[in-house]
């Protein structure tokens, strides 16, 4: 009993300790640091609270975007979903109601060692030893790998939902009657974890989905018809927007969606992909709206690293720029939208970006940028949204990606492009 209460002592000891070295350690100099930083409520700007979660020895809610230290005592109310933390530490009069007809010793959870204290086996060590071995073997495990996602519950078998979702992903493969009505529904249900994962795990019904993306319909339902591509794209990106099961399910199938098998009035995939079938047919969107949804999609997608790699190989960004550069104030949105996936995949560590990925080449000179054969590499980009804040100056997305991208750039330490002397 003895021995069970130095460890427990000894485990509150070494978390206190590495939740102090990593508020201290995670800030970089002249950034505020994770205990200072403030958020605010979505729907109540004058609602704000600290991002770093200030545990005491009451349980407190937690609240939407905070961050939670390790190592604290944390519940779940499962009627309303609100989750509490306090400090893990013994509460006085607290103990006999813990786990009723069950010692205290056995609901601790002791993390395997490569070394056990036992004290059958070992004679004690002075408690100063102790502690500093306790401190070393924590700081030298590797936590296990974060999944954002727990398991994903069906709906009840009974619903009315889940037998419209069934039918709908069914006609949708069989070409039916019904075919806009399955994809209205579809686009309906893909909101949900659940119905987002059917989809990104149905094969035959993702490619469908990618062929009316790319502009590809089929003899009796065209693409465009009703805005059949639209929906689609709306139907890929809600199912796996922060549904990342969801999205490992469309990685695993990465070469059919970059590749797919649509109709003859596409080229056949040996000789073209994803990126390339947009880029081409792009003169041939006129609706801001349906190529804003595609831009959305695309930005789901290249939250997985497998398809973000093909992207960049096959020359996404340039797309990426080429719908940047659409001209007239009606492609506003759309532009804003290209900004939303750039600064989420790699400009914007705080939406998830991976940095350092892109970008990899110098700026180039504005004269360069203007020639049409180079107007679209990567070192434009600054130029583009220059150009473009100049005649929209109030648009502070633009000027927030033009500021993130200079910041990245400047990392590469290569000069300008072209530089003329």
């Amino acid at each position: 009993m003895i021995q069970s209460k130095r460890l427990l002592w000894l485990l509150c000891l070494n978390a206190s300790f590495l939740v102090r070295a990593e508020s201290s350690a995670s800030a970089p100099a002249g950034l505020p640091s994770a205990d200072t930083a403030i958020i605010c409520a979505k729907d109540n700007a004058a609602d704000c609270y600290p991002r770093l979660f200030e545990p005491t020895k009451d349980f407190q809610v937690i609240r939407e975007g905070q961050n939670i230290p390790p190592g604290l005592h944390v519940r779940l109310d499962v009627n309303t979903g609100v989750k509490e933390a306090r400090l893990n530490i013994p509460i006085e009069g607290e103990e006999a109601g813990t786990l009723e007809g069950i010692p205290v010793e056995q609901a601790m959870v002791v993390v395997e060692s490569d070394e056990i204290i036992s004290s059958e086996t070992s004679s004690p060590q002075p408690e100063e030893e102790a502690i500093q071995k306790a401190l070393r073997d924590h700081h030298n495990k590797k936590p296990p790998p974060y999944e954002a996602a727990g398991k994903i519950q069906p709906p009840p078998p009974t619903g009315e939902d889940i037998g419209k979702f069934e039918k709908a992903k069914l006609t949708l493969a069989m070409e039916g009657r019904v075919f806009d009505s399955a994809l209205d529904d579809l686009k309906e249900l893909s909101h949900d974890l659940y119905y987002g994962l059917e989809i990104a795990k149905d094969g035959p019904v993702l490619e469908k989905l990618v062929c009316l993306i790319l502009g590809s319909g089929t003899e009796k339902f065209h693409a465009k018809d009703n805005k059949r591509d639209q929906k689609a794209a709306a139907i890929l990106a809600s199912a796996v927007q922060n549904n990342p099961t969801a999205l490992k399910e469309v990685a695993a199938m990465s070469r059919m969606v970059f590749s797919p098998t649509c109709g003859t009035e596409l080229p056949a995939p040996k000789n073209n992909n994803f990126v390339r079938i947009l880029r081409n047919r792009l003169g041939r969107e006129k609706d801001p709206a349906t190529l804003k949804s595609k831009v959305a999609a695309i930005s789901g997608l290249l939250k997985d690293e497998t398809i973000r790699s093909s992207f960049l190989e096959s020359d996404g960004m340039e797309l990426l720029l080429a719908i940047w550069l659409k001209k007239g104030g009606q492609w506003d949105t759309t532009r804003a939208k290209v900004a939303d996936a750039v600064m989420d995949n790699f400009l914007d560590e705080d939406l998830g970006a991976v940095l350092g990925v892109w970008p990899k080449e110098a700026v180039e000179e504005s004269a360069v940028c203007e020639e049409k054969g180079k107007m679209l590499t990567d070192g434009c980009w600054e130029h583009h949204i220059g150009s473009f804040l100049k005649t929209s100056p109030t648009s502070s997305w633009a000027e927030d990606l033009l500021k993130s991208l200079q910041r990245e750039r400047k990392k590469l330490k290569v000069e300008v492009k072209h530089q003329e002397l």
